[in-house]
């Protein structure tokens, strides 16, 4: 895993291409917007829908190459988890085969300490808290207000949650994710491809391909005002 400077250096004077053209794509465009020239988004061609997206073209991932040259452009993948993060991987390698560079984004807000390392084609968005020594792989996706506690390496492929709060020295595997305000324990292993959802706390170690999910909050049967008489009577 490389050193996410380095390569912001390398590729800062290229003007952005971002693929993707959802939910994700229309946010991080306003993020991408603050650091770089953004040309053109791109998809496939059997999902390309508008062709243009506030103000930015959208062109068929097929031909993107022709369009915008990976000499003077680098490329970011902004998808969501589908397939358990099978997506943004494999447009990444597909993008590398036409010959683009990556892109690291990191928010400015982001203190970036001297021996964190966070790989290319990731994103962390703004007040992600990532304390030292920890590494980051390639195409990880870690949202705002997320905390990586020391030491902690985090597998490519991965998605982080806004609110996620990881404790040292803990290691999440490839293409796992960990959903809003989900909470890891120190020192523990997420094995590669595991989902855990909103809300859930992990205090051990899990198998490969796990599923961990917390009870949903449930309905309380008094309407809000009542609910307000009852336990100031019961506090008094």
């Amino acid at each position: 895993m490389a050193n996410n400077m380095p390569a912001k250096q390398q590729v800062k004077h290229k003007k952005l291409i971002i693929y993707g053209n959802g939910q994700m794509a229309r946010m991080f465009l306003h993020f991408a917007k603050l650091e770089y020239e953004v040309a053109a988004l791109t998809v496939d061609r059997a999902v390309l829908t508008d062709t243009v997206i506030q103000g930015v073209p959208v062109v068929p991932f097929e031909d993107v190459e022709m369009a915008f040259s990976p000499a003077s452009h680098c490329l970011i993948t902004a998808v969501g988890y589908r397939e358990m993060n099978d997506l943004r991987a494999r447009k990444y390698q597909e993008g590398k085969a036409k010959g683009y560079t990556f892109a690291t984004f990191v928010h400015e807000s982001v203190v970036l300490h001297s021996d964190v390392s966070i790989g290319e084609n990731s994103i962390v968005l703004d007040h992600a808290a990532i304390h030292p020594g920890t590494r980051i792989g390639q195409s990880v996706f870690v949202s705002s207000n997320a905390s990586i506690g020391h030491g902690c390496r985090i597998d490519d492929n991965c998605w982080i949650n806004s609110g996620v709060s990881i404790g040292g020295e803990t290691r999440i595997g490839e293409a796992s994710f960990l959903g809003i305000n989900a909470s890891i324990g120190d020192n523990i292993q997420i094995e590669r491809r595991c989902f855990v959802g909103a809300n859930t706390l992990v205090t051990r170690n899990t198998g490969i391909d796990e599923v961990y999910v917390s009870a949903s909050g449930e309905r309380f049967p008094l309407s809000s005002q009542a609910f307000l008489q009852f336990i100031e009577r019961s506090t008094r």
